[in-house]
């Protein structure tokens, strides 16, 4: 580089930088690599892609994975991924090089929903804020329903944190059945079951897919007739006559209850426990931090009434529906993630 481009280079910094804004200048710089990279995970996780540069491999070979008949695109979003850091080209090959890429390309299930999500369902809200702010009370977006099982797949990243609590609750109260409420891909339920050999679990959800596919993996890991899975909303879902559990959990799943309808839920949910049984709502709350107010954004603009509870709010309502609240615990550092135990009062 010569002297002159030096010179050049140096003046035009400068004139960006200057003024009021040129720190947030070059703060917007920074924010918008940020976003390249985040961009380029989130459409590998959501592609062929993804699992295809899990080994070198070259553009012909990819071209015939992923049925690309534009290879000029591919090559471009490849010299995306390799400026980002991303991918490493070898010998015109390329293959997932950053930790972020090799996790996706390995198949990790959490990293890769959560890019996933960020395309459509986590992103959708901030493109669309002006129509959404304009919408009558009700009307929304229907992401629950069009990204159920990549919103629920997302979830897990609390489950390290929230598999301990239910195992310590399972080893203080002993119960011989279970409630899972919203059991989603069924890690709770799994936990539940895994925590004590002689405890019977059933899980209910909407999504049938998401429970087909549940309901598959239980069977084929062996679980056998400890599990029963079936479609039902906790508003309106009865057990079988007779039945009353021991425990009843309901783990990242209160929020898509509307607010006055939490306490009526609860009050069923306490008709359906035994004497002295157990009611355990795990849940993100507000305020506290950047993933709760973001959380709270996309419920809010969904269709319907979801809302993250505010801090102390399940306790109040579970009071408000006839329990005892026994125990509230954080589960999460640095996060508002609430663990809240509460029997009949």
């Amino acid at each position: 580089m010569s002297g002159r481009e030096r010179i050049s280079q140096l003046r035009g910094a400068i004139a960006t930088t200057r003024g009021k804004h040129g720190a947030a200048r070059l703060l917007a710089i920074s924010d918008s690599r940020s976003l390249v990279r985040s961009l380029f995970l989130a459409s590998m996780a959501e592609t062929p892609l993804g699992l295809a540069l899990v080994r070198p491999v070259t553009l012909d070979e990819l071209c015939a994975r992923t049925q690309c008949t534009r290879p000029d695109r591919l090559q471009a979003w490849l010299d995306v991924g390799v400026e980002a850091g991303e991918l490493r080209m070898r010998s015109d090959r390329w293959q997932a090089h950053g930790r972020r890429a090799r996790a996706i390309a390995e198949g990790d299930a959490i990293i890769t929903a959560q890019y996933r999500s960020m395309l459509e369902y986590q992103s959708g809200p901030y493109a669309h804020l002006g129509a959404l702010l304009r919408c009558q009370p009700g009307e929304g977006r229907l992401d629950l329903d069009d990204y159920a099982a990549t919103i629920a797949e997302v979830s897990l990243a609390a489950a390290p944190f929230i598999e301990p609590f239910l195992h310590e609750v399972v080893n203080l109260r002993h119960p011989v059945n279970a409630l899972d409420v919203g059991c989603g891909t069924g890690v709770y339920t799994r936990a539940l079951l895994d925590a004590d050999p002689e405890i019977a679990v059933v899980g209910i959800d909407l999504p049938t897919d998401v429970l087909d596919e549940t309901r598959s993996r239980f069977r084929s890991d062996g679980y056998g007739t400890r599990v029963t899975l079936a479609v039902g909303d906790v508003r309106a879902w009865e057990p079988e006559a007779g039945t009353q559990f021991d425990l009843i959990i309901l783990c990242n799943n209160v929020y898509y209850l509307p607010p006055d309808e939490r306490a009526d839920a609860f009050g069923r949910l306490r008709r359906m426990l035994s004497h002295d049984g157990e009611l355990v709502v795990i849940s993100l709350t507000r305020p506290g931090s950047i993933a709760s107010a973001h959380l709270h954004l996309l419920l809010s603009c969904q269709e319907g009434e979801a809302a993250l509870p505010a801090r102390g709010e399940i306790e109040r309502t579970l009071a408000e529906a006839g329990f005892d609240v026994v125990a509230s615990e954080m589960l999460v550092p640095t996060e508002p993630f609430v663990g809240v135990r509460a029997r009949s009062g």
